[in-house]
């Protein structure tokens, strides 16, 4: 894998074959994994265990990638698996081995999942990711021909010089981030669909949320509950959800730190 140092941060080309390049058809963005804070848990249910970890797009001039659309690691060593057992003894896993990576909310999210095969196989009663370093993940093979698809050189400059920009402009971005983070683990905790019970919405931040307010910045914190607390009077009548809210605040975070990043590529191309 190829190394780049911090002096090529703002020195990035624009991609000449992504400006002409047809949405429609070319590959989708590329993508940038956040570093977290603290442990994700993964929730099991259905015969999977999935989480959803806050993204950025590299490319800005290639498609949004369509929800589900499947991606795999650059750097598979970024990001580590972990399980516990019932006695509390915890089991390191192989990311490669067992993680899946797919598009969830656009670029704004990415989900990973695990089968819950392999937490049964391992005995295993929970399970956790954590994003070590910066990930970057590119874009998986589709039934779908594509005019425009991802170069070696393409992705060699996304995963180097760009991905460096938008770990000092996003990653390093803490109070932001945080309460990126914050507000995802409360987004994983609710119904994918429909609206959660009273006792839920009400009791969400000590069951989803105050776990991992220790290793956050108090500013990002303040930020993710601030959101909860607008969200939850918000949604207590009418159609609007309470994840669906806590996911537009997420993405608002995370897209205005993603615009920094798409102006500084253009400032140093």
């Amino acid at each position: 894998m190829v190394k780049f140092g911090l002096m090529a941060v703002f020195a990035v080309p624009v991609l000449a074959g992504s400006l002409a390049a047809s949405p429609a058809r070319a590959e989708p963005q590329m993508l940038g994994v956040v570093q977290t804070a603290s442990a994700v848990p993964l929730h099991c249910t259905n015969g999977n265990c999935s989480a959803e970890l806050s993204s950025i797009c590299l490319h800005e001039q290639r498609a949004t990638p369509t929800s589900g659309h499947p991606y795999t690691a650059f750097n598979g060593d970024a990001i580590s698996v972990t399980g516990t057992r019932a006695d509390g003894s915890r089991v390191s896993l192989r990311a490669a081995d067992v993680l899946k990576f797919a598009a969830s909310r656009g670029f704004h999210t990415v989900r990973v999942d695990v089968p819950d095969a392999v937490r049964q196989a391992h005995g295993l009663v929970a399970l956790a990711v954590r994003v070590e370093q910066p990930l970057t993940l590119i874009p998986g093979k589709t039934g779908a021909d594509s005019d425009d698809p991802l170069t070696e050189s393409n992705i060699e400059l996304g995963a180097g010089p760009m991905r460096a920009t938008a770990t000092a402009i996003v990653d390093r971005n803490a109070d932001t981030m945080h309460a990126g983070h914050v507000l995802a683990r409360m987004i994983d905790a609710l119904p994918r669909h429909g609206r959660a019970d009273a006792a839920a919405r009400a009791g969400l931040w000590d069951t989803a949320a105050a776990g991992h307010v220790p290793s956050h910045s108090k500013t990002g914190v303040h930020k993710a509950r601030t959101a909860y607390n607008r969200c939850y009077r918000q949604t207590r009548i009418g159609d609007k959800n309470l994840r669906g809210c806590l996911a537009e605040a997420h993405d608002g975070l995370v897209l205005e730190l993603n615009e920094t990043y798409w102006d500084a590529v253009k400032a140093g191309s």
